[in-house]
């Protein structure tokens, strides 16, 4: 069995008022997107997968470290193997597109000076972005830019896992996938959860979806597509129907 990436034991989400604790497993090579209405605690949920926020209660794992017990230094350390992309987009407007994505290795020290700009253009060649963008100021992109430019942010830095809070990567995403984070992904080197909707059913193919179907603060249910179809719960039902 591939190794766990993120674990939620008997996690109760700070809205949640009454409801069962959650358990989940998220594993190397799986695609995980977590569906629900609006308000019912995905995002909440994301940024205590990120160690953002705490859990009312319940123990959260990122690459089995407990994040209740570990210094913020130790936290840091973690994220360095995460792409992590929150509601919107959270790039600077008043930067440069080049200022934005070099800010995750000049604040990790990940990199040489010298070394920051060779390399994020030569990521922008492999996911076939135009480097003409890279002096543009933010604020002057199209949203759809915008988007392309916060997903190659989050995804440069080759990360293990991949957290996405924004159910319009659909497209992006699939094209990523094809160009190289597939690869990972098929050989085990990278898991991946997303916001979702339909959308991401028309691009990945059903048997590889895992589903998380949230229900304020309520994890309804979790596992692959094919194994929720007959699910007794109607709203995971419905919610299954939609891919």
């Amino acid at each position: 069995m591939a190794e766990p990436v993120l674990e939620l034991s008997s996690v109760l989400l700070p809205l949640a008022q009454v409801c069962q604790p959650m358990d989940w497993v998220v594993r190397k090579g799986e695609i995980w997107v977590i569906d629900g209405p609006s308000g019912s605690g995905k995002t909440t949920l994301f940024k205590v997968m990120t160690g953002l926020i705490q859990p009312r209660s319940g123990t959260v794992k990122l690459f089995g470290c407990d994040l209740n017990q570990i210094h913020a230094r130790h936290l840091n350390r973690l994220r360095r193997r995460m792409g992590v992309l929150l509601e919107g987009d959270g790039l600077i407007p008043s930067w440069t597109v080049f200022e934005n994505l070099a800010l995750p290795w000049r604040y990790h020290d990940l990199l040489q000076k010298e070394q920051v700009e060779p390399y994020i253009r030569a990521q922008l060649l492999r996911y076939q972005e135009d480097a003409d963008l890279l002096p543009r100021v933010v604020a002057t992109l199209t949203l759809d830019q915008r988007l392309r430019m916060a997903l190659l942010r989050t995804v440069q830095r080759e990360p293990e896992l991949l957290l996405l809070d924004n159910d319009r990567v659909a497209f992006h995403l699939q094209r990523l996938m094809a160009l190289s984070l597939g690869h990972k992904l098929e050989q085990g080197a990278l898991a991946v959860v997303v916001r979702g909707g339909a959308a991401i059913g028309a691009f990945f193919p059903k048997e590889r979806i895992h589903l998380a179907v949230v229900k304020e603060g309520h994890l309804l249910a979790a596992g692959r597509w094919k194994d929720l179809c007959n699910h007794p719960n109607p709203d995971v039902m419905q919610t299954v129907k939609g891919y």
